[in-house]
This record gives C-alpha cells, structure tokens and sequence, in this order.
C-alpha cells in the first residue's frame, strides 16, 4: 500500500472510533426498581394494560381474581374493573387512587356499585428496572398496580431508561430513576 492510502485508512479508523463513542464513562443501569405513584402521566403510559388481582382487591370487596384496567389517557381516566360476572367502569382522580363508579353489574351495598366511591391508598405502579441499561434502548420488564395491600401480577409493558436516568413506559416519560454505574464496563461502543 502506498503512504498516502494508508494515511487515509488511519484518519478514516480514528474517526470511526471517535463517533463510536469512545467514552471511558461507566455503563449505567438503573439502580432499583421504581415505585411510581399512579397519575395522569403514569397510567397514561399504561393504559388499557389489564392488571389481574388473583385474591381480588380488599378495598373493592372482591375476593376472586379482579382485573382493573384505566381505558383512556384523560386527565381523570376512565376504568374498567371486573371480577367473576360482575363490571364496574367510571373515571379516576388522584392523589390516592380514587374510583368514582359510573356503571356496574355489582350488587347494591358493593363497594363497586352504582354511584359508589371507593379511594384506594396507596395506589401505585411498580416497575421492575432493576440492572435495565441507560441507554434508552426499550424492553419488556413486568409492571404491576399496588391498590392498599394488593399487588397485581406483572402485566409485560415496553420499558426504558435513558443515559440521563429518564424513565419511559410505552414510549412515554413518567419520571426519573436513580442510576448506578457498571463494575467493569465502559460506555465505549462501536
């Protein structure tokens, strides 16, 4: 090869790995899982994801497995719960969750029926990032809805953080997470 190639080939190598990042910052990764409380923003992000409640929710008076799903991404979004034969939907308002019921199949004297009220505390989403990359690439992780001392199974929800330790859940930010760097690794890429 002549010089003059080989001159070429080194700054072209030099650039390549410039614009690979060649950073000696730490890999980053979330830190713990998030405790998210419920809100406009966070159940947007999760809206019409299904979270099952396999010994029903206290607070609602079931005892069977429930299911509650926030089905809009208002301000006040609606609901839909069921358990066994019986729906109840209507609209939620926060700073706890608060379940105004609108329609229902569920007998009078229920918690769920018609024109009830039931205010749920605490009411949050939990996600599981513990170990996820900073690096906004999106995965599946498990999310689940904690009303009082009930916890849903995980529901699969497209989970992200970013370099910066923004959080998203289906695309959309709901708050920032704490990160920690990676023993061991770098940031360099290529």
């Amino acid at each position: 090869m002549n010089k003059t190639l080989k001159l070429v080939l080194a700054l072209l190598a030099s650039a390549f790995l410039a614009a690979c990042g060649g950073s000696d910052e730490p890999a980053q990764v979330a830190a713990a899982d998030a405790s998210l409380a419920a809100s406009p923003t966070t159940t947007a992000a999760v809206a019409n994801t299904p979270f099952a409640f396999p010994s029903g929710v206290a607070s609602f008076g079931t005892t069977a497995t429930t299911t509650v799903a926030f089905t809009n991404t208002a301000t006040t979004p609606a609901f839909s719960i069921a358990s066994g034969a019986n729906t109840a939907t209507g609209t939620t308002t926060f700073g706890s969750c608060i379940f105004a019921v609108t329609s229902s199949t569920f007998p009078a004297g229920s918690p769920l029926a018609v024109g009830q009220t039931v205010t749920v505390q605490p009411c949050n989403i939990n996600v599981s990032i513990k170990g996820q990359a900073a690096n906004g690439v999106a995965s599946t992780r498990s999310v689940a809805l904690l009303l009082g001392a009930a916890a849903s199974a995980g529901a699969s929800v497209s989970v992200a953080v970013n370099p910066g330790g923004q959080l998203t859940l289906n695309g959309q930010s709901v708050g920032t997470v704490t990160l920690t760097p990676v023993t061991g690794a770098t940031g360099a890429s290529g």
